[in-house]
């Protein structure tokens, strides 16, 4: 291997790892390592003829991890609330505990967090490693001050993040957090999907309440930009990342000017906004919006106070608009 730097991405054929992977591919002295479970998987596949090298590691093996982080200099880690939410076998079992599937799957979300930062942690990782990159989210129970206690996707992984710190000081050294924001991509999930009319115009819901200005993020390409100057400055660093500032309104206002199309924004209740979901998730989303709202992405944290151009005043990211102008729209039509 003639690379003198390896980055180890966990969750690389994911949105914000496939994107981390990209910012590095072309860099001279990097060497990018992806952890998946499946190395046969089309996606998996697809990085490796892109010259990625996959490794085999399980989130619930620690051993299998501490393996694939070998030699690394740095780590970027995401995981991934969702997949244990919806996971049909949790269902039984967070009743048998008698907690919801939110709050279970949360806590093996921070369960395989805390895995990954025990592997990063070993003494055969460690001794090269200089950057450990988590992808987290603000503390809602934290900010609010209790006030808002089911968005357990974010909290997961704040709870991961206060633990690293607590429990591991020489990797919580050498840690950065990255927030990423709202996908802009979120449209293809079916929530505010624009529908199509008679016309030719479309109609777009967006949620009730004050329209403040939310970080939204093209996530694929620009999470990689964030972390890319992360590992170019020195560890500690928290920042929230994104593409651009803008209301819901202002979304959907920039989409219909960038297509040439009619609009008609419906602002509806919360419930409204989230009722094609199962209740769970309702509740789950309902919780995060108002809390976004009220406190903000990050719920005010003093300590996530890096801007991109704080890090790196040459970095940039895309814009929405051209997010717009370079997405597939063919499913609306």
């Amino acid at each position: 291997m003639s690379a003198s730097k390896v980055l180890v991405v966990v969750g690389i054929t994911g949105n914000q790892g496939s994107s981390v992977a990209n910012a590095f591919l072309n860099l001279q002295g990097w060497h990018i390592r992806g952890i998946t479970r499946n190395p046969s998987s089309p996606a998996a596949q697809q990085l490796t003829s892109k010259g990625v090298e996959i490794v085999k590691a399980d989130l619930d093996d620690i051993a299998s991890l501490e393996s694939a982080f070998h030699g690394a200099s740095a780590i970027f880690s995401v995981t991934d609330i969702y997949n244990h939410m919806f996971n049909p076998a949790n269902f039984p079992k967070a009743q048998e505990a008698g907690i919801s599937v939110n709050e279970y799957a949360c806590n093996l979300e921070t369960t395989q967090a805390m895995n990954i930062a025990i592997a990063a942690n070993s003494p055969a990782v460690s001794s090269t490693l200089t950057h450990f990159v988590f992808s987290s989210l603000s503390d809602t129970k934290r900010w609010s001050k209790g006030k808002y206690t089911w968005n357990f996707h974010f909290d997961g992984k704040a709870q991961a993040v206060k633990r690293i710190r607590e429990e591991l000081p020489d990797l919580a050294a050498k840690l950065s957090t990255v927030q990423v924001g709202m996908y802009a991509s979120n449209w293809k999930g079916g929530l505010g999907r624009p529908q199509k009319q008679e016309d030719g115009s479309f109609v777009v819901q967006i949620p009730d309440g004050p329209e403040v200005e939310l970080p939204w993020i093209v996530v694929d390409r620009d999470t990689g930009v964030y972390v890319k100057v992360l590992l170019e400055n020195s560890p500690g660093k928290n920042v929230l990342a994104y593409t651009q500032m803008t209301t819901w309104r202002e979304f959907w206002t920039l989409w219909a000017d960038v297509r040439n199309v009619k609009i008609d924004i419906k602002v509806v209740g919360l419930d409204d906004y989230f009722k094609t979901l199962p209740e769970f998730l309702s509740r789950e989303f309902q919780d995060s919006l108002r809390y976004i709202v009220e406190f903000g992405y990050t719920g005010g944290d003093p300590d996530v106070c890096c801007t991109l151009q704080d890090l790196s005043p040459e970095a940039r990211t895309a814009s929405l608009k051209e997010y717009i102008e370079g997405e597939d729209w063919s499913s609306l039509e």
